[in-house]
């Protein structure tokens, strides 16, 4: 990772996302800020704020090519590096769209340990005066490695120009419990007030935790052994009793919600949405067709309904279009399978009814659970960077997937580091 894309991205981050942030601008030329600006204490809102975009730029970046390797997005454009996604060539270092996608998470992944760093700093010496920036930027420090350990077979976490080597694909398991990690120390940050803003952080950072661990054991499924495994439910007891805790702080106090859900907001000409941007501006891919609902044998109408919202050119333009993070929806989700797999399908099945009845979809019945459980998840995690991985311990083959690709052949390949690290990082052979 060069010095020049962090430092740059740090930058423009800042600049972009905290423009209320006066002392962090006042000096002589605003043009000119160094990165010493931002170990002032004043400067911890527009530091988080760096961190919550570079984060969620890097993620509609990532996004991008890992939905095309899908079936939820597909390739109709002109550019052939979308149609080696499209056919399962997921793992091609060269590919420019993945390697164009490396940067922007890096950035964001550094901006957020950094914030992280920082107001830690500043809290311990009792000079933040907002706390919530402490709370968001644990939460931001954690996404980013979820994210990370959800699309990319291997990841490395450089310092700028202090190269790391990569952390293996072994042992990407690990991003995961640095996100537990992280969200532990967030949580009671954000238990210590009791304004909206520190009930959301406690919704977001419970649901996350219960995401982390959950998708950990999702990974744990396909890494090393690379085959679609013959039971492919997972039971994390940790997951589901942080999904119930999420639960019921959605469901309760200033803000809540039955139906809640934390979704990025793109909002600047820097920090668009790059996945939207290929879908709605440049048509260069294009969302799948709405599959049918299984239960009720029709299109599924939360699917239909969730692409016309993405494709909203009147509400989003043609490069802000939403994704969501976090949602009541994959706590049920969660919950059921823990249920599923330790073999209580009636208690599985009760929460995919809650799902269900939602939209007043028609129920699950006992002898549709498995099939049921399947298709919930790629109705109510559409978009959501999800599904590849579900496709895979599910045995879901993508039509367009070529028979020799990686994705066909070799299920549970992601992402790879791409060519601008490996050129740049001595760890890897010239």
């Amino acid at each position: 990772m060069k010095t020049k894309i962090v430092r740059s991205s740090l930058l423009m981050g800042l600049f972009g996302l905290c423009m209320g942030c006066e002392g962090l601008l006042d000096v002589q030329n605003p043009n000119n800020v160094v990165e010493d600006d931002v170990n002032k204490p004043i400067a911890a809102t527009g530091v988080a704020n760096g961190a919550n975009g570079t984060v969620m730029r890097g993620i509609g970046y990532v996004y991008a090519p890992y939905e095309t390797a899908t079936d939820e997005v597909y390739w109709i454009g002109s550019r052939d590096a979308w149609n080696q996604l499209d056919r399962g060539g997921i793992s091609d270092f060269n590919n420019e769209f993945s390697d164009a996608a490396w940067p922007f998470i890096c950035t964001g992944r550094w901006m957020a340990d950094k914030a992280v760093s920082l107001l830690e700093g500043f809290d311990a010496a009792g000079t933040l005066t907002d706390r919530t920036d402490l709370a968001r930027s644990y939460l931001y420090a954690a996404l980013v490695r979820i994210v990370v350990g959800e699309t990319f077979s291997d990841f490395v976490m450089s310092d700028k120009t202090d190269a790391s080597p990569p952390i293996g694909e072994n042992n990407m398991t690990t991003v995961f419990d640095q996100a537990v990690t992280l969200l532990n120390k967030g949580l009671p940050v954000a238990q210590s007030g009791t304004s909206v803003t520190y009930l959301h952080l406690q919704r977001r950072i419970l649901a996350l935790r219960a995401r982390a661990q959950h998708s950990k054991a999702v990974r744990q499924l396909m890494i090393p052994a690379k085959t679609t495994p013959a039971n492919p439910w997972v039971s994390v007891p940790a997951a589901a009793a942080d999904a119930k805790l999420a639960l019921a702080a959605m469901a309760a106090g200033s803000g809540s919600s039955t139906d809640y859900k934390w979704r990025i907001d793109f909002f600047s000409v820097t920090l668009f949405n790059e996945m939207a941007w290929e879908l709605v501006g440049r048509s260069e891919l294009q969302i799948a067709p709405v599959p049918v609902d299984p239960i009720a044998g029709t299109a599924d109408a939360r699917m239909r309904a969730d692409s016309a919202d993405f494709k909203n050119t009147v509400a989003y333009a043609d490069r802000y279009s939403p994704i969501t993070l976090i949602s009541g929806r994959e706590m049920h989700l969660i919950i059921a399978e823990d249920s599923l797999a330790a073999g209580d399908s009636t208690n599985a099945m009760g929460r995919l009814n809650i799902l269900r009845g939602m939209n007043s979809l028609v129920p699950v019945t006992a002898g549709n659970v498995n099939t049921a459980m399947k298709h919930e998840r790629r109705a109510n995690l559409f978009l959501q960077g999800r599904r590849l991985m579900d496709m895979y311990r599910f045995g879901v083959q993508d039509s367009k997937w070529a028979t020799t690709s990686e994705a066909y052949t070799t299920p549970g390949t992601l992402l790879p580091v791409t060519i601008i690290e490996r050129r740049a990082n001595p760890f890897y052979p010239k």
